[in-house]
């Protein structure tokens, strides 16, 4: 019954363990055997429906209708167990915490604040234009610093770009969190797509069992 959400659940199996490491692929292999389980449940009470000889057409479509309902439910308490959310939410935490990973020497407050002096009075358009790609990549490590520890007040780029240039600089200092943090984000948004064409599916049958006239009440 959950055809499209199986098929994007096993390629997006096939693809984890391709490209990540087995305790990612696992994490897609637990949602996978989540949605074939789901899978089985309402299959399994479909048919129990269809086959009992007490209910009537429309008893049968109201029993039909309670069952994607419960699968439903079933359906939110795995998104809640199984999206990453919190772990995304740790990772970028240690992503931005700075504690430890600067230098504070005298030498290179001097530098960055003689580097903040020859830009002073520079737009941000000229600044991005003749300094956009090493910045952004990461390559000028002392412009970097020097225009992300400006003093408040005293920002040197919009706030949009100083987010950017904050999180070009933690994924240098930290590599190994920063491709933690990607695979994972890359992870959590195919296992959302799998649980939305889940949902997608069971709305989608569940509405089908709804009484012709409240359906058209609710579309009016």
């Amino acid at each position: 019954m959950l055809k499209d959400a199986i098929s994007k659940a096993r390629k997006t199996l096939k693809e984890a363990q391709q490209k990540y490491s087995i305790e990612s692929a696992a994490a897609v292999e637990q949602v996978y055997a989540d949605i074939k389980n789901l899978n089985t449940f309402i299959n399994n009470e479909v048919d129990q429906i269809e086959s009992d000889r007490n209910l009537n057409d429309r008893a049968k479509s109201n029993e039909r209708r309670k069952a994607f309902e419960q699968a439903a439910r079933k359906l939110e308490l795995l998104k809640e167990k199984r999206t990453k959310s919190a772990l995304i939410e740790q990772l970028e935490t240690k992503l931005a915490d700075e504690s430890g990973t600067e230098d504070d020497s005298v030498l290179k407050f001097l530098r960055e604040r003689e580097v903040r002096d020859r830009l002073y009075g520079m737009p941000t358009a000229q600044i991005l234009s003749h300094f956009g790609k090493s910045l952004f990549n990461g390559s000028n490590r002392l412009l970097l610093d020097a225009i992300l520890n400006a003093p408040s007040g005293f920002e040197m780029l919009p706030e949009d770009t100083i987010q950017t240039l904050k999180e070009v600089r933690t994924q240098i200092l930290k590599p190994e969190i920063a491709a933690e943090l990607d695979t994972t984000r890359r992870l959590n948004n195919s296992i959302e797509q799998i649980f939305w064409l889940v949902k997608k599916e069971l709305d989608s049958r569940r509405r089908k069992e709804l009484p012709t006239s409240f359906t058209i009440n609710n579309k009016s």
